[in-house]
């Protein structure tokens, strides 16, 4: 049955989906207007465009990134997804959003000179990310309670692997702090990306996104909804292997050639990602969810294991 008309479910999900895409928006405007300051500001010798978008952490765009960041990983979590798969890797995503945004990228300190946003970076890490973990470890200990039966089953794998990122991300904090401030922003970026990837290729394989006869997806058919989806996967897998791939290459050979390499590449995933997103938006407005992840006993034509 088709969700209805002015269903506050199907309204929640309509926010936290337009709110992703809103808070992309918000960071984009704001890189523009400081490259843009920037560019007017400096002389024709110095770097005026930075040599990624996580460096803006240390500008004043600082707090826009931070709560962008936060923003979306938090309504990547809240959001629902396709019982498996899919549902891990929105929440997995969302969680490598989160250190993205409180983890900055190293920074060679002769840069920070009188830069107050470049202070006490190794202390707020530990703060912030030692908070995220000793609140993560309650939320996790009361979602595995309804669940405790299924970690000695095959159903619970999905606990266990968020109970293994929780530890190990808590051990490398602890035990290898220098080599967490240098790694950590980069590892969750990755994982991030390779999430959102893996999540519009399982968008781009269900044949079965309604349940009923009656509910109606709209802007496309649920075919073309998948050809999307399945070439923005393949899209921005290749976006971010040849473009980390050049950016290495470049960095070791060739550094003063383009150093925006990184900047690039990461605008053109989060623009593609926002394509993904605004898609989705689209196909679920009036069923609020696929058919998978609304009822996790559904049995729909086609139905396989993700």
């Amino acid at each position: 049955m088709a969700i209805k008309q002015g269903d506050p479910v199907r309204l929640t999900y309509r926010y936290l989906r337009v709110a992703i895409v809103a808070v992309v928006l918000v960071l984009f405007v704001s890189l523009t207007m400081q490259i843009v300051r920037d560019h007017g500001r400096l002389g024709s010798g110095e770097e005026w465009w930075h040599a990624s978008i996580s460096a803006y952490f240390y500008s004043p765009v600082q707090s826009i990134f931070v709560g962008t960041l936060v923003a979306i990983g938090t309504c990547l979590i809240a959001i629902k997804g396709r019982r498996g798969a899919e549902e891990v890797l929105l929440n997995f995503a969302g969680m490598s959003a989160v250190a993205v945004a409180l983890v900055p990228t190293p920074l060679d300190a002769a840069m920070c000179t009188a830069e107050p946003y470049c202070l006490d970076v190794p202390e707020r890490v530990g703060n912030n990310v030692g908070t995220l973990l000793l609140v993560g470890g309650v939320v996790l200990l009361l979602s595995t309670w309804p669940r405790r039966h299924d970690l000695g089953r095959r159903e619970g794998w999905d606990l266990w692997l968020t109970w293994v990122a929780w530890a190990g991300t808590g051990v490398w904090l602890l035990a290898w702090p220098a080599s967490f401030l240098t790694a950590a922003h980069y590892s969750a970026a990755v994982l991030l990306f390779g999430c959102l990837v893996a999540v519009a290729w399982i968008n781009g394989s269900d044949h079965a996104v309604t349940a009923q006869a009656l509910e109606r997806l709209r802007g496309m058919s649920a075919r073309a909804y998948r050809v999307w989806y399945r070439w923005i996967a393949v899209v921005m897998a290749a976006v971010l292997v040849v473009g980390l791939a050049t950016m290495v290459v470049l960095d070791r050979y060739l550094p003063d050639l383009f150093p925006q390499t990184l900047f690039v590449v990461e605008t053109v995933m989060m623009l593609i990602f926002a394509l993904f997103w605004v898609l989705q938006t689209i196909e679920f407005w009036d069923i609020g969810l696929p058919a998978r992840a609304r009822v996790q006993d559904l049995k729909v034509p086609g139905d396989t294991p993700l």
